[in-house]
């Protein structure tokens, strides 16, 4: 068996809705049974066929080649396997997302991985905005898994985030863990105005201090030596990623807050 491969004819006009296109969605259907799915095309449908060339047939390993940001909910549900996106993806990329690991090659568009519960999804490129977010008119984003991003994530990385890891190799735009619950968001890069706005718990962990300075919210609770840290960064190690090769370390400077609220979340500056 080769891996089930779906490579775009050509770029789509209007955005397609890729949800129905993951080893949960397709388990147990014959290559004739995929090629006949009708995709939400805009306002239309399109046959899987009519949109890309089929090859392969081994549907725990999806290829997407020559893909586009016109392509959302990629991943959408998944509970097993793997999928490879070898160019740019669209919105929503792994919503839902139980188990398994997505691997994007490009960016990808907002809310990458909304309301995620568990696996792995990783960015080659950068994010748009609401990565690990709550869909609008919901308070509950990533619940759980691990995220990587190797580029730079938007704006409102890890809105409403409750449990779960953020990775970002490069920047992190403004309102960085905003309305965060719980969970972990580590930034190699700088990071954008109003970090931790409205925070309530969790931790933003940052290799280097903010060039706009911490909100006047969190309290400043002087240096620290926290035995998890090394715990933690050691964690990294097994996976493909800037964070595997950080040198270990303990000593952060440490502000809580968002004192706005009930101000328990935390901001750890390495030093």
């Amino acid at each position: 068996m080769s891996a089930l491969t779906f490579t775009l004819k050509q770029a789509p006009a209007q955005r397609v809705d890729c949800s129905a296109l993951t080893p949960t969605a397709l388990a147990d259907k014959s290559v004739a049974d995929i090629a006949a799915i009708e995709l939400v095309m805009g306002n239309s449908t399109a046959r899987v066929d009519s949109l890309f060339d089929i090859t392969g047939d081994d549907v725990t390993d999806i290829n997407i080649n020559n893909s586009t940001n016109k392509l959302d909910f990629i991943g959408h549900s998944m509970a097993s396997g793997k999928i490879t996106v070898n160019g740019d993806a669209g919105a929503y990329v792994g919503q839902f997302l139980e188990a398994g690991e997505i691997t994007v090659a490009g960016n990808t568009d907002v809310y990458t991985a909304c309301e995620m519960k568990g696996g792995q999804i990783k960015v080659n490129g950068n994010t748009g905005d609401f990565v690990g977010g709550a869909r609008p008119g919901y308070k509950n984003g990533m619940t759980g898994g691990t995220v990587i991003i190797a580029g730079n994530s938007g704006d409102r990385t890890g809105d409403h985030m409750r449990r779960g890891m953020i990775l970002i190799e490069g920047n992190a735009g403004d309102y960085c863990g905003t309305r965060m619950v719980s969970g972990t968001i580590a930034v190699l890069g700088q990071v954008g105005a109003h970090l931790g706005y409205a925070m309530k718990r969790g931790t933003l962990l940052l290799q280097q201090a903010p060039a706009n300075g911490i909100s006047a919210n969190f309290n400043d609770c002087g240096s620290h030596t926290l035995a998890f840290l090394p715990l933690m960064l050691a964690s990294f190690k097994k996976l493909d990623s800037k964070f595997a090769e950080i040198e270990t370390f303990s000593r952060v400077q440490r502000y809580a807050g968002d004192l706005g609220g009930i101000g328990m979340g935390e901001i750890l500056v390495k030093i």
